[in-house]
Protein backbone atom coordinates (compact mmCIF):
# COMPACT_ATOMS: atom_id res chain seq x y z
CA UNK A 1 0.00 0.00 0.00
CA UNK A 2 0.80 3.72 -0.83
CA UNK A 3 0.87 5.46 2.50
CA UNK A 4 1.28 9.02 3.34
CA UNK A 5 2.79 9.46 6.73
CA UNK A 6 3.63 12.85 9.17
CA UNK A 7 6.41 13.01 11.04
CA UNK A 8 8.65 10.42 9.98
CA UNK A 9 11.91 11.82 10.82
CA UNK A 10 10.62 12.38 14.65
CA UNK A 11 11.12 8.73 17.59
CA UNK A 12 7.82 7.20 17.00
CA UNK A 13 7.35 8.00 13.00
CA UNK A 14 11.19 6.78 12.42
CA UNK A 15 9.75 3.28 14.20
CA UNK A 16 6.38 3.25 12.15
CA UNK A 17 7.95 4.32 8.88
CA UNK A 18 10.92 1.45 9.16
CA UNK A 19 8.08 -1.10 10.57
CA UNK A 20 6.18 -0.32 7.53
CA UNK A 21 8.73 -0.16 5.11
CA UNK A 22 9.86 -3.68 6.12
CA UNK A 23 6.55 -4.97 5.74
CA UNK A 24 6.83 -4.11 2.26
CA UNK A 25 4.45 -0.91 1.61
CA UNK A 26 5.39 1.94 0.19
CA UNK A 27 5.77 5.75 1.76
CA UNK A 28 4.82 9.38 0.99
CA UNK A 29 6.67 10.83 4.42
CA UNK A 30 6.74 14.82 5.46
CA UNK A 31 9.43 15.63 6.69
CA UNK A 32 10.12 19.28 8.04
CA UNK A 33 14.03 18.31 7.49
CA UNK A 34 14.94 15.99 5.21
CA UNK A 35 18.72 15.53 6.99
CA UNK A 36 17.34 14.37 10.44
CA UNK A 37 16.94 11.29 9.00
CA UNK A 38 19.85 9.93 6.20
CA UNK A 39 18.12 6.30 6.18
CA UNK A 40 14.81 7.27 4.96
CA UNK A 41 16.71 9.07 1.82
CA UNK A 42 18.25 5.84 0.95
CA UNK A 43 14.86 3.85 0.88
CA UNK A 44 13.81 3.28 -2.88
CA UNK A 45 10.33 2.90 -1.32
CA UNK A 46 10.13 6.30 0.22
CA UNK A 47 9.01 9.62 -1.97
CA UNK A 48 10.60 12.30 0.72
CA UNK A 49 7.91 15.44 1.24
CA UNK A 50 9.96 18.71 2.47
CA UNK A 51 7.46 20.75 4.00
CA UNK A 52 5.66 21.18 7.09
CA UNK A 53 2.14 20.84 8.44
CA UNK A 54 0.61 24.01 7.21
CA UNK A 55 1.95 23.72 3.59
CA UNK A 56 -2.13 23.06 2.75
CA UNK A 57 -0.99 22.84 -0.95
CA UNK A 58 1.35 19.78 -0.10
CA UNK A 59 -0.92 17.99 1.64
CA UNK A 60 -3.25 17.80 -0.72
CA UNK A 61 -1.22 16.98 -3.35
CA UNK A 62 1.02 14.00 -1.44
CA UNK A 63 -2.18 12.45 -0.57
CA UNK A 64 -3.61 11.78 -3.87
CA UNK A 65 -2.71 8.17 -4.89
CA UNK A 66 -2.05 7.01 -1.38
CA UNK A 67 -4.07 4.61 0.38
CA UNK A 68 -3.65 5.68 3.85
CA UNK A 69 -2.69 8.42 6.03
CA UNK A 70 -0.75 8.20 8.55
CA UNK A 71 -0.45 11.07 11.08
CA UNK A 72 1.88 11.16 14.54
CA UNK A 73 3.46 15.20 13.44
CA UNK A 74 2.87 17.78 16.14
CA UNK A 75 2.17 21.58 15.32
CA UNK A 76 2.99 23.47 18.53
CA UNK A 77 1.53 26.78 19.90
CA UNK A 78 2.03 28.68 23.24
CA UNK A 79 -1.85 29.73 23.21
CA UNK A 80 -4.86 28.48 22.63
CA UNK A 81 -5.35 30.28 19.21
CA UNK A 82 -1.65 29.35 18.36
CA UNK A 83 -2.27 25.62 19.31
CA UNK A 84 -5.16 25.37 17.12
CA UNK A 85 -3.15 26.78 14.29
CA UNK A 86 -0.36 24.83 14.11
CA UNK A 87 -2.13 21.59 14.68
CA UNK A 88 -5.86 21.02 15.39
CA UNK A 89 -6.35 22.63 11.95
CA UNK A 90 -3.74 21.07 9.89
CA UNK A 91 -5.37 17.64 11.43
CA UNK A 92 -8.63 19.21 10.05
CA UNK A 93 -7.08 20.39 6.61
CA UNK A 94 -5.39 16.57 6.20
CA UNK A 95 -8.38 14.82 6.94
CA UNK A 96 -10.37 16.95 4.21
CA UNK A 97 -7.52 16.47 1.91
CA UNK A 98 -7.18 13.08 2.44
CA UNK A 99 -11.44 13.00 1.75
CA UNK A 100 -10.85 14.79 -1.55
CA UNK A 101 -8.62 12.14 -2.59
CA UNK A 102 -10.35 8.79 -2.04
CA UNK A 103 -7.81 7.92 1.02
CA UNK A 104 -9.41 4.84 2.53
CA UNK A 105 -7.68 4.59 5.92
CA UNK A 106 -6.38 7.59 8.18
CA UNK A 107 -4.64 6.91 11.53
CA UNK A 108 -4.78 10.05 13.77
CA UNK A 109 -1.66 9.99 16.85
CA UNK A 110 -3.34 11.36 19.48
CA UNK A 111 -2.26 10.79 23.48
CA UNK A 112 -3.16 9.77 26.98
CA UNK A 113 -3.46 13.17 27.50
CA UNK A 114 -6.53 14.20 26.51
CA UNK A 115 -7.79 12.00 29.64
CA UNK A 116 -6.28 15.04 32.12
CA UNK A 117 -5.61 13.59 35.59
CA UNK A 118 -5.75 10.21 35.76
CA UNK A 119 -8.44 7.79 37.43
CA UNK A 120 -7.45 5.17 38.95
CA UNK A 121 -8.85 2.89 36.12
CA UNK A 122 -8.89 3.94 32.32
CA UNK A 123 -10.35 2.55 29.30
CA UNK A 124 -11.18 4.36 25.74
CA UNK A 125 -14.63 4.81 27.46
CA UNK A 126 -12.95 7.20 30.23
CA UNK A 127 -14.15 10.83 29.25
CA UNK A 128 -11.44 13.03 28.13
CA UNK A 129 -11.16 15.92 30.10
CA UNK A 130 -7.60 17.66 29.20
CA UNK A 131 -5.85 19.85 31.66
CA UNK A 132 -3.45 21.52 29.02
CA UNK A 133 -3.08 22.73 25.74
CA UNK A 134 -1.35 19.76 24.64
CA UNK A 135 -4.06 17.35 25.56
CA UNK A 136 -6.94 19.80 24.49
CA UNK A 137 -5.78 19.76 20.65
CA UNK A 138 -5.46 16.25 20.72
CA UNK A 139 -8.87 15.44 21.92
CA UNK A 140 -9.86 18.20 19.37
CA UNK A 141 -8.45 16.43 16.69
CA UNK A 142 -9.79 13.02 17.81
CA UNK A 143 -13.14 14.89 17.47
CA UNK A 144 -12.48 16.03 14.03
CA UNK A 145 -11.13 12.28 12.77
CA UNK A 146 -14.28 10.28 14.63
CA UNK A 147 -16.71 12.93 13.46
CA UNK A 148 -15.20 12.73 9.65
CA UNK A 149 -15.76 8.68 9.71
CA UNK A 150 -19.29 9.28 10.89
CA UNK A 151 -19.93 11.38 7.88
CA UNK A 152 -17.68 9.97 5.42
CA UNK A 153 -17.20 6.02 5.55
CA UNK A 154 -13.33 6.57 5.19
CA UNK A 155 -12.33 4.34 8.33
CA UNK A 156 -10.67 6.57 10.76
CA UNK A 157 -8.51 5.00 13.92
CA UNK A 158 -7.16 6.78 16.99
CA UNK A 159 -4.13 5.73 18.82
CA UNK A 160 -3.07 6.91 22.11
CA UNK A 161 0.26 6.46 22.97
CA UNK A 162 1.77 6.53 26.55
CA UNK A 163 5.28 7.17 27.53
CA UNK A 164 7.09 5.84 24.47
CA UNK A 165 10.77 4.70 25.20
CA UNK A 166 13.81 3.14 22.73
CA UNK A 167 17.17 3.16 20.96
CA UNK A 168 17.01 4.74 17.41
CA UNK A 169 15.61 2.35 15.38
CA UNK A 170 18.66 2.71 13.36
CA UNK A 171 21.71 4.95 13.57
CA UNK A 172 21.70 8.28 13.78
CA UNK A 173 17.44 7.93 14.06
CA UNK A 174 15.97 10.08 16.69
CA UNK A 175 15.46 8.63 20.21
CA UNK A 176 12.70 10.08 22.87
CA UNK A 177 12.33 13.50 23.72
CA UNK A 178 11.69 12.84 27.51
CA UNK A 179 15.34 13.04 29.13
CA UNK A 180 14.06 11.17 32.32
CA UNK A 181 15.79 7.21 31.19
CA UNK A 182 19.20 9.92 30.26
CA UNK A 183 18.99 11.47 33.45
CA UNK A 184 19.00 8.81 35.77
CA UNK A 185 21.37 7.22 33.98
CA UNK A 186 23.47 10.32 34.38
CA UNK A 187 23.55 10.26 37.85
CA UNK A 188 23.96 6.34 38.26
CA UNK A 189 27.13 6.43 36.15
CA UNK A 190 28.33 9.62 38.24
CA UNK A 191 27.35 7.45 41.56
CA UNK A 192 25.02 10.72 42.59
CA UNK A 193 21.84 9.94 44.17
CA UNK A 194 18.79 10.01 42.39
CA UNK A 195 15.63 12.04 43.94
CA UNK A 196 12.57 10.23 42.86
CA UNK A 197 8.75 10.86 43.31
CA UNK A 198 6.80 7.71 45.16
CA UNK A 199 4.90 5.97 43.18
CA UNK A 200 5.72 8.00 40.20
CA UNK A 201 5.93 5.46 36.58
CA UNK A 202 3.69 4.35 33.80
CA UNK A 203 2.83 1.60 31.16
CA UNK A 204 6.08 2.23 29.49
CA UNK A 205 5.55 1.17 25.55
CA UNK A 206 8.53 0.54 23.63
CA UNK A 207 8.67 1.89 19.96
CA UNK A 208 8.77 -1.23 18.42
CA UNK A 209 5.90 -2.43 19.86
CA UNK A 210 3.89 0.96 19.55
CA UNK A 211 4.77 0.67 15.59
CA UNK A 212 3.21 -3.01 15.49
CA UNK A 213 -0.15 -1.36 16.88
CA UNK A 214 -0.24 0.62 13.77
CA UNK A 215 0.87 -2.01 11.23
CA UNK A 216 -1.97 -4.03 12.91
CA UNK A 217 -4.43 -1.30 12.35
CA UNK A 218 -3.36 -0.58 9.09
CA UNK A 219 -3.89 -4.37 8.20
CA UNK A 220 -7.18 -4.30 10.26
CA UNK A 221 -10.89 -3.15 8.76
CA UNK A 222 -12.06 -1.87 12.27
CA UNK A 223 -13.73 1.07 11.80
CA UNK A 224 -14.13 4.02 14.64
CA UNK A 225 -12.09 2.85 16.98
CA UNK A 226 -9.51 4.47 19.41
CA UNK A 227 -6.77 2.43 21.30
CA UNK A 228 -5.23 3.38 24.45
CA UNK A 229 -1.22 2.06 23.49
CA UNK A 230 0.82 1.29 26.35
CA UNK A 231 2.10 -1.77 27.84
CA UNK A 232 0.12 -4.26 30.35
CA UNK A 233 2.82 -3.62 33.19
CA UNK A 234 2.88 -0.88 35.40
CA UNK A 235 6.94 0.10 36.16
CA UNK A 236 8.03 2.92 38.59
CA UNK A 237 10.85 5.19 38.17
CA UNK A 238 12.24 3.93 41.35
CA UNK A 239 12.40 0.08 39.59
CA UNK A 240 13.99 1.71 36.42
CA UNK A 241 16.92 3.71 38.85
CA UNK A 242 17.48 0.41 40.65
CA UNK A 243 18.73 -1.32 37.49
CA UNK A 244 20.36 1.53 36.43
CA UNK A 245 22.60 1.32 39.63
CA UNK A 246 22.86 -2.13 39.08
CA UNK A 247 24.19 -1.86 35.52
CA UNK A 248 26.08 0.82 35.88
CA UNK A 249 28.04 -0.96 39.13
CA UNK A 250 26.90 2.16 40.98
CA UNK A 251 26.58 3.22 44.83
CA UNK A 252 24.23 6.09 44.19
CA UNK A 253 21.33 6.19 46.63
CA UNK A 254 17.72 6.18 45.54
CA UNK A 255 15.90 8.67 47.24
CA UNK A 256 12.20 8.65 47.08
CA UNK A 257 9.78 11.29 48.08
CA UNK A 258 6.22 11.57 49.03
CA UNK A 259 3.31 8.98 50.04
CA UNK A 260 3.24 6.07 47.27
CA UNK A 261 -0.29 6.08 45.96
CA UNK A 262 -1.92 3.49 44.02
CA UNK A 263 -0.48 3.76 40.12
CA UNK A 264 -3.49 4.79 37.89
CA UNK A 265 -3.63 2.05 35.06
CA UNK A 266 -5.09 1.85 31.27
CA UNK A 267 -7.22 -1.22 30.26
CA UNK A 268 -5.23 -2.42 26.99
CA UNK A 269 -6.85 -5.53 26.84
CA UNK A 270 -8.77 -4.07 23.65
CA UNK A 271 -5.16 -4.40 21.46
CA UNK A 272 -5.12 -8.08 22.51
CA UNK A 273 -8.72 -8.56 21.52
CA UNK A 274 -8.21 -6.72 18.44
CA UNK A 275 -4.74 -7.51 17.32
CA UNK A 276 -3.94 -10.23 19.90
CA UNK A 277 -1.20 -8.00 20.73
CA UNK A 278 0.57 -8.04 24.35
CA UNK A 279 2.80 -5.77 24.99
CA UNK A 280 5.43 -5.49 27.74
CA UNK A 281 7.94 -2.81 28.67
CA UNK A 282 11.08 -5.90 29.09
CA UNK A 283 13.68 -6.55 28.05
CA UNK A 284 13.12 -3.78 25.96
CA UNK A 285 13.89 -0.95 29.77
CA UNK A 286 17.08 -3.10 30.06
CA UNK A 287 18.01 -2.57 26.69
CA UNK A 288 17.41 1.14 26.90
CA UNK A 289 19.18 1.61 30.02
CA UNK A 290 22.34 -0.48 28.36
CA UNK A 291 22.30 1.99 25.30
CA UNK A 292 22.27 5.11 27.33
CA UNK A 293 24.84 3.87 29.85
CA UNK A 294 27.13 3.18 26.42
CA UNK A 295 26.74 6.83 25.49
CA UNK A 296 26.91 7.68 29.81
CA UNK A 297 23.77 9.62 28.65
Amino acid sequence: MRIFITGGSGFIGSYVAHRLLTAGHELVALVRNPRKLPWLQTQAAVSLVHAGLGDDNQLRKQVEGCGACIHIALGWGDTPAAMLSADTLPTAILLEACLQAGVEKFIYTSSTAVIGDFPPLIDEETKPSPVNLYGATKAASEAYVLAVEAISGMQCTVIRPGYTFGNPVVPGAATESDNRFREIVRLAAAGQNIKLKAGDGTQFIWAGDLAGIYESVINSERKREVYFALSRTFVSWEHIAAEAAELAGSNSHIIVCGERDEPSMFDVSKLEKHFGLKPEPYPHITDHLKYCLRGKA
